[in-house]
C-alpha cells in the first residue's frame, strides 16, 4: 500500500507543527511527523539560502520517496509562489494527499511570531497575504482553538473522507 499524506498549510507561526503533532496522537494509524523546520533548526548550514531552491526542490521529492515505502506522513508547510504551488503538485501527483488549512488571525500570528523569536518579524503577515489562495482544502480549521481540539477535528475528518483507509 501506498503512503498517505496529511499536509497542513498555513502561515508562519499558525500553528502548524503543534497540529501536527497533536494530531500523531489521535490519527487512527501511525503518520511520521516531517517538517522543513526539522532541517532549518539543526541541518542547515549557515548561507543555505544560495541552497534554498535546491532544498526545497528535494524537500519536495521526498513525499514521493515515503509514499512510495508505504510510510503515512503528516506534514506542516507553507506554499509561498504560484511557482512553488505547481512544483509541490506537480511532485503529490498520484499520492493520496489530504490538504488541510490552518487559518490564524494575523493578531494571534504576530503575536506568536514576537514570542518565537526564531524568524523575522513580518513573515506571519507575508505569508498570511498569500498562503490560502492557491487551492481549496479538504478540511478547513481555525487556528485559534487548542491544537488537541483541532487534531481531533483533523482526525475525524481524515476517518470520514472518501476513500479514506485506516
Amino acid at each position: 500500500m501506498s503512503g498517505r499524506l496529511i499536509l497542513v498549510h498555513g502561515a508562519s507561526s499558525a500553528g502548524k507543527s503543534t497540529l501536527c503533532r497533536a494530531a500523531q496522537r489521535v490519527l487512527p494509524a501511525p503518520f511520521l511527523y516531517h517538517s522543513p523546520d526539522l532541517y532549518f533548526r539543526d541541518a542547515l548550514p549557515p548561507g543555505w539560502r544560495d541552497l534554498r531552491d535546491g532544498f526545497f526542490a528535494a524537500f519536495h521529492r521526498t513525499y514521493r520517496v515515503f509514499s512510495e515505502q508505504g510510510v503515512d506522513v503528516i506534514s506542516d508547510y507553507i506554499i509561498e509562489s504560484p511557482e512553488a504551488f505547481a512544483e509541490l503538485t506537480s511532485e503529490l501527483e498520484g499520492i493520496d494527499v489530504f490538504w488541510v488549512g490552518l487559518h490564524t488571525p494575523l493578531e494571534m500570528l504576530e503575536q506568536r511570531e514576537r514570542a518565537r523569536g526564531d524568524r523575522p518579524v513580518g513573515d506571519a503577515r507575508r505569508d498570511l497575504e498569500t498562503v490560502h489562495t492557491f487551492r481549496a482544502y479538504d478540511l478547513d480549521l481555525d487556528g485559534t482553538p487548542p491544537p488537541d481540539v483541532n487534531a481531533h477535528l483533523l482526525a475525524e475528518s481524515w476517518q470520514r473522507r472518501t476513500g479514506a483507509q485506516t
